[in-house]
């Protein structure tokens, strides 16, 4: 019998035993069919949602490839590691050999100079806002701004005076209490406020430094920042753009604020917790009764009426009340006065359920949230970011906030929005590394005070000895009688501008490299990483997976738990497949001794069985395969919603939009019928050696 023939026949009879044992037939056909539709989808969403991590990270800051010194202690982690801490990354001390190396490579777009580092952000209360601006208003003789402000300040001063005769009921030093209810009567004294009408230095500091401290200190929050050349920066990542203020510009120093580290840090509190609510409700449609996580936030909504009121005016405390009113939010007692009414009608308004949150977080940003300041900082203002230096001292250094920008796709992504943006010049400062200027100012001074380096050996008798003995004159001033004319503010100041070329040579902590040809990145890393040797500067050269620390794993072990539930379910299935076949052999011994006898070889048996075997998966898993192209088509028109933030950053966005992949469609199911086949190899020779008498001896 011919080849051909052969594979004819048998298949033939394969199909006429698939439809006569159709149970078994049944059986493993829908086990192929699972396993290739999970292939399907599983290998179609992993390479999508691989795809869009690396759109997420290289548009960002990461780049292709990051390079940082060989002498770091730390990996370096972009989007952070394992552990909290300040990291140590080592320093590239001048950029300059290091970009005419990397730029000497023909796939090098850009090198784009970096460093990450972390401040602390002092912040005030809601009274010394409200001082600010008075000052601000007296400064620029606004009458109508002036009464404006001291009537927002004699609000407040009014809400301290109820919390110090609360705070004296339970207090044990009574005295502390009473020194502050006289300072706040002093303020609120007739003639104190009311003839303010221009910067008054007396009144305003013991306003600021007496009354300010009653309302407490909000907790400082640490500012995580990336300090490069923000020219090249915005040229190279496609994601970045300002949502709010404007670019900062080159040449100035200045920060971009991070839209979610302001949206999580910076934003007023009672906003904050309408928004998680808000988000938890829409986005993942997880009710308030029943999760804890909302329920906690709601019980924290219901005690921030006192933010709301020491935000307003009398004025606008009396309009709010009003519409509250007329909301129908009447409050316990509507005949006290306008303090107590309204922190009655807010204790109500905030005190929210999963039937009343939706209209009542449209009203609070339709006629609250315009009243009061909804964020800490905004741009225009300036701010003083506090950092340990290197050395181990305190820097402190004012920036003016230009913008608060996002990384497109990524708005609510807090794995990607918690880094804010400073110049370069900037962050060599509170990195301890001082400017040209500085380092010359200071050899300067140096000079003129006659300080001289002297070795530690010698230090004790430079200190004690000798040549200590110093000459000092010592001269005393007597102060002139009369009034003081002006008061002269001595203090330093730093330009708000740099020379274009300090950002282009000096200090950076680590680079980042964009290609032109991406594909080739494995090529390009190889050929930097022995360029960088050849010139004997040591720096590691890592590609953006492993530059982004623990976040570029994520993708790594999405792929381990895959092939991990793709293997247990094709072991269970080929046990199953093995099983019925060895089932079906025994119960199948006459049949087989039957075509032994009219002589059928073994090989006919084994082919037999392997073809129905074949026949089976093809079946199955083709089925599996376009059962799982309809479920991707599906998900490609309405998209899968990213369900938390990490979520909606391995999306690349709130909602992952899968590709139909048919080289993954058609590869797949040809994949699993060839390893069930393989995997029947021992059942079907098992079934080769029945001997004809063996069928003939169950006859009898």
């Amino acid at each position: 019998m011919r080849l051909l023939e052969m594979i004819t026949l048998i298949m033939k009879v394969a199909f006429r035993n698939l439809w006569l044992y159709r149970v078994k037939t049944l059986v493993i056909g829908t086990l192929l069919c699972l396993g290739t539709f999970l292939g399907v989808i599983g290998f179609s969403l992993l390479r999508d949602v691989e795809g869009s991590m690396r759109e997420s990270i290289i548009g960002s800051i990461a780049g292709h490839l990051q390079i940082y010194s060989d002498k770091a202690k730390d990996d370096l982690a972009l989007f952070g590691g394992g552990f909290m801490g300040r990291s140590d990354i080592g320093e590239l001390p001048d950029i300059v050999p290091y970009r005419e190396v990397a730029m000497a490579n023909p796939n090098v777009q850009a090198f784009v100079p970096m460093g990450l580092d972390m401040s602390l952000l002092g912040r005030g209360n809601e009274m010394d806002e409200s001082l600010d601006l008075l000052r601000e208003a007296l400064k620029n003789q606004d009458p109508v701004a002036i009464q404006t402000r001291i009537d927002a300040v004699r609000f407040q001063l009014e809400q301290l005076k109820k919390e110090a005769a609360e705070q004296k009921k339970l207090a044990a030093d009574v005295a502390i209490i009473e020194q502050r209810e006289a300072d706040i009567a002093k303020a609120e004294a007739p003639g104190f406020l009311d003839d303010l009408k221009t910067v008054d230095e007396a009144k305003l500091q013991f306003l600021e430094t007496k009354i300010a401290p009653l309302s407490g200190e909000k907790t400082p929050i640490y500012l995580g920042y990336i300090g490069t050349d923000i020219s090249i920066y915005q040229k190279n990542f496609s994601k970045f753009h300002v949502i709010e203020g404007q670019d900062l510009p080159p040449g100035q120093r200045g920060i971009l604020l991070a839209h979610r580290a302001r949206e999580n840090f910076l934003k007023v509190i009672v906003a904050r917790l309408f928004d998680r609510l808000n988000k938890r409700l829409v986005a993942t449609n997880i009710k308030i009764k029943g999760d804890a996580e909302n329920e906690r936030n709601a019980a924290d909504l219901a005690r921030q009426y006192s933010a709301i009121i020491s935000s307003l005016s009398r004025d606008q405390a009396s309009d709010l009340s009003k519409k509250l009113t007329d909301f129908g939010i009447n409050g316990a007692k509507p005949d006290q006065d306008l303090i107590t009414h309204l922190t009655s009608q807010l204790k109500e308004f905030l005190t929210v359920n999963d039937e009343n949150f939706r209209a009542r977080h449209e009203w609070f940003y339709k006629n609250i949230a315009p009243l009061i300041k909804l964020y800490e900082i905004s741009p225009g203002e300036t701010i003083t970011l506090r950092a340990y230096t290197r050395s181990g001292y305190v820097k402190s250094l004012p920036l003016k906030v230009y913008g608060v920008y996002s990384f497109a796709g990524l708005e609510d992504s807090d794995l990607a929005g918690q880094t804010s943006i400073i110049d370069l010049v900037s962050f060599r400062e509170l990195y301890g590394k001082m400017t040209e200027a500085s380092q010359k100012e200071l050899a300067e001074m140096r000079a003129q005070v006659g300080i001289k380096d002297i070795e530690a050996s010698n230090a004790e008798d430079a200190l004690f000895g000798e040549a200590s003995q110093a000459q000092i004159e010592t001269r005393s001033l007597e102060a002139k009688p009369g009034p003081v004319e002006a008061v002269i503010n001595i203090k330093p100041t730093i330009p708000d501008r740099f020379d274009l070329d300090e950002v282009t040579r000096g200090l950076a902590l680590n680079a980042a490299i964009k290609l032109k040809d991406p594909s080739r990145l494995a090529q390009t890393q190889e050929e930097l990483i022995q360029a960088f040797k050849d010139k004997g500067l040591g720096v590691r050269v890592v590609d953006w997976q492993q530059a982004s620390g623990i976040v570029g794993q994520m993708v790594n072990i999405m792929r381990l738990v895959l092939v991990l539930a793709l293997g247990v379910i094709g072991l269970v299935t080929l046990v199953i497949i093995n099983n019925s076949i060895i089932v079906g052999t025994l119960n199948r011994i006459r049949e087989i001794g039957t075509m032994r006898a009219i002589g059928a070889q073994k090989s006919f048996v084994v082919g037999l069985f392997l073809g129905e075997t074949c026949v089976t998966g093809l079946i199955g898993s083709i089925l599996g395969a376009i059962l799982g192209a309809v479920v991707l088509v599906l998900l490609s028109k309405v998209g899968i919603p990213a369900v938390n933030d990490v979520v909606s950053f391995l999306f690349s966005g709130p909602r992952l939009y899968p590709n139909i992949r048919w080289d993954i469609i058609i590869a797949t199911p040809f994949v699993i019928t060839l390893v069930a086949t393989l995997s029947s190899i021992y059942a079907a020779r098992l079934a080769a050696r029945v001997q004809p008498a063996e069928a003939m001896q169950e006859k009898e």
